[in-house]
């Protein structure tokens, strides 16, 4: 009976397995043993290039990459760890031998040597939140941008912000997961990475990605300037490779890390089967690599629209600027006029406030002149009607007394001389006497009224009046200040026919005083003596012309009758037996102190 065919095959497989690793075997110790290099890597947080798990292990695509050349050339690999700007630093100082992931620029051409073979390609994505309202560059104007310390991106974005006039805040952070954590918060606004090695860490932080791509760059391999030829040579050779062998460890770590779908299925023994499986997954590798082309394209076009769009939206801002000066420009010159317009009516309105005050002067000024000649008018008309009653009253005393001294001196041609001729003689002097008083009265009312009122110094028109009478025998007390009182020039008169009153009246009188005092709108001036007083009967009487006339009186009446012009009123208010007292009141417009206006 023959064995069955697959017992048979895989009796046959067996012997080819076993001669196999026989094979390998003497391979192994015919190749001499050589001294393992260290080799210095950087070790910094750019998942899912090169990072830290959570065992503490480096991992990622370039960590693989290069654990799997330091296994092929002999190398023994030592982790040094530190942020991406520490890691460059360390670089240009010969401290480490090698960084991994990173992108070539002229100027770090200047400092050190890359592999010319590229890890893979990808380009610069701006990644914020969902609702940031975030697309395109312009929304960036003003934004807080979290950026990876020395880091391609973070000097590439700068620079294409710049060609847009963008002005925004950079927030510079040691690693990647530092600026999507603190974009994720709220922090910053938006945050700026390797497209394909940040999408990962973006869906975890819950961020999507924008529509500003930019600077397309390769990923490679960077040794400190003239130094570890050896070490590109030997990355560069597995690249090229890795990239021709679907199969590689190389194309195993790039569908890992980057989401290109393989297989884990177990391959049957059979050579045919084994083919066909590795010819299998290098076109799912060739299938994904031309998807990703397409979205390269694709995202290719789409930021090729965008910076068109964004070139129109420059220019027409551009002109908007343009425009916006020209306005400012105008609203400069206008603002100078209206400022020089100002200044004008500042002036002018100085200028009116200048002539009000001096209208308003001349207005007070004119009333004050109109007042005054108010009362000027109406003492000249009080005037003029008591000069026409004196007249009248004149005309009167004088007719009667020359009917009087006819009738004495027709008796005394009649009778015989002697003593009755005598006593006719004495009454015609007497009634000669009386027609001079009269016409010295006429006089004094002929001048009443015709000057108009003036203020006038009572002290002073006092002093005028004391000095034409002997008040050597009696003493005086004045308490006037400087009063002024508003009358007719003939108050001197009026003050004289008061002194002298004393002097004839008063008789026994030693003392004078006269005083002012202030009192509701009036004024009272008083002058007092310590002689033998006024009846009560006689105080009104001692004013009337009937009086004067008859008892040969001081010519109060007078008195009154200029006081009276302007308003002004005299009484007698003293006690008999304790001296007379007379009251002299002003209206409150009719005085003023110490030269007031």
């Amino acid at each position: 009976m023959r064995p069955l065919p697959n017992l048979r095959t895989a009796r046959v497989l067996k012997q080819a397995f076993v001669l196999s690793a026989v094979i390998l075997l003497f391979c192994q110790l015919v190749v001499p043993v050589a001294t393992a290099r260290d080799v210095r890597v950087a070790l910094p947080e750019l998942r899912p290039s090169v990072f830290t798990d959570d065992q503490g292990q480096p991992a990622g695509l370039f960590v693989e990459i290069i654990q799997d050349i330091a296994g092929k050339e002999g190398w023994h690999i030592i982790w040094v760890k530190g942020s991406l700007q520490e890691s460059w630093a360390r670089l240009a100082e010969g401290e480490i031998d090698l960084m991994m992931g990173v992108a070539e620029t002229p100027e770090r051409q200047v400092f050190y040597d890359f592999n010319r073979e590229p890890v893979l390609s990808a380009w610069s994505q701006v990644y914020a939140r969902p609702e940031s309202g975030i697309h395109t560059i312009l929304d960036l104007e003003g934004k807080r941008i979290a950026v990876l310390k020395g880091d391609i991106n973070a000097i590439e974005f700068r620079d294409y912000a710049k060609k847009f006039d963008i002005n925004a805040t950079y927030l510079e952070k040691d690693t990647l997961d530092e600026t999507f954590a603190t974009t994720a918060a709220g922090e910053t606004d938006a945050m700026v990475g390797f497209s394909l090695a940040t999408e990962q860490s973006a869906n975890k932080y819950g961020l999507a990605e924008t529509t500003v791509m930019f600077n397309p760059s390769s990923l490679v391999f960077a040794v400190p300037e003239g130094t570890n030829k050896d070490i590109l040579t030997a990355i560069d050779r597995y690249l090229a490779e890795g990239k021709a062998n679907p199969s590689s460890p190389y194309s195993s770590s790039m569908q890992k890390w980057f989401g290109m779908k393989g297989t884990s299925e177990v391959i049957p023994a059979w050579i045919l089967w084994g083919l066909a499986a590795v010819a299998g997954l290098a076109g799912l590798f060739v299938f994904m690599n031309a998807i990703l082309r397409r979205e390269v394209r694709r995202k290719t076009a789409e930021l090729s629209k965008q910076n068109e769009n964004l070139q129109a939206e420059v220019k027409s801002r551009k002109r908007a600027e343009e425009a916006l000066v020209t306005k400012n420009r105008e609203l400069g010159s206008a603002y100078e006029q209206l400022t020089a317009t100002e200044e004008k009516l500042r002036g002018n309105y100085q200028e009116i406030n200048a002539a009000y005050a001096q209208l308003t002067a001349t207005e007070e000024e004119l009333r004050e002149k109109y007042e005054e000649l108010s009362r000027s008018e109406q003492a000249l008309t009080q005037a003029r009607e008591k000069l026409v009653s004196l007249n009248a009253l004149t005309f009167e005393d004088l007719r009667n007394a020359a009917f009087s001294l006819e009738g004495y001196l027709s008796l005394a041609r009649q009778g015989p001389a002697g003593e009755r001729v005598g006593t006719y003689l004495g009454k015609s002097e007497e009634i000669l006497h009386s027609v001079r008083h009269a016409m010295e009265a006429a006089k004094k009312y002929q001048d009443l009224g015709i000057n108009p009122p003036r203020w006038q110094n009572v002290k002073f028109v006092l002093l005028n009046a004391l000095s034409h009478l002997d008040f050597s025998g009696i003493s005086r007390v004045t308490e006037l200040d400087e009063l002024e009182i508003f009358a007719d020039p003939l108050l001197e008169d009026v003050f004289f026919i008061l002194m002298e009153n004393v002097l004839h009246h008063g008789k026994g009188a030693t003392e004078v005083r006269i005083r002012s005092r202030e009192e509701a709108a009036k004024l009272t001036i008083t002058i007092e003596d310590n002689g033998p007083g006024i009846p009560d009967a006689a105080k009104e009487k001692i004013f009337s012309r009937d009086y004067k006339a008859t008892k040969g009186g001081s010519g109060l009446f007078l008195a009154r009758e200029i006081l009276s012009i302007s308003g002004i009123t005299i009484r007698e208010t003293g006690v008999p037996g304790n001296g007379t007292r007379f009251e002299i009141v002003v209206p409150e417009s009719r005085y003023r102190k110490g030269g007031q206006t």
